[in-house]
């Protein structure tokens, strides 16, 4: 599987998580063309190498991996719910329980990550992200 991996590249776009999700939430979003232009598709390897470890890495994500370059979909789609479920095992997932004054901080190169609302209202989330420049995918 890692000599497999190694020669794929994974095919990731913003806007299905972002439309899917506005709609479970009861919103009719529209995207203009324009603004779906602003950002296009991007391709990665799905296997990655960590820039300061060396440490190998998967880099799909549900939300946002829509395909396999150079791989039919029904394929590429099976072999990215396998991935999924790999990645997302009770021993590799940390689930963090808020309290006031917390700071997590975590390293996009080798982690997923995903927000859960497990609040209710009157109660807000407040989250500041900072944003260090990475480097190139290799």
């Amino acid at each position: 599987m890692k000599e497999r991996l190694s020669k794929l590249k994974a095919v990731h776009r913003f806007w299905d998580r972002y439309l899917r999700e506005r709609k479970a939430a009861g919103s009719d979003v529209v995207v203009s063309d324009e603004r779906r232009a602003g950002t296009p598709d991007v391709i990665h390897p799905i296997v990655r190498t960590h820039p300061f470890t060396g440490r190998k890495c998967i880099y799909v994500n549900e939300g946002f991996t829509i395909g396999i370059v150079g791989m039919p979909d029904e394929e590429a789609q099976s072999l990215l719910k396998y991935l999924y479920a790999h990645c997302t095992q009770p021993q590799f997932t940390y689930r963090h329980s808020w309290k006031v004054g917390d700071l997590v901080m975590w390293d996009n190169c080798a982690t997923l990550h995903r927000a859960t609302v497990d609040f209710r209202l009157p109660q807000r989330r407040l989250m500041q992200r900072t944003t260090l420049k990475g480097t190139e995918v290799r």
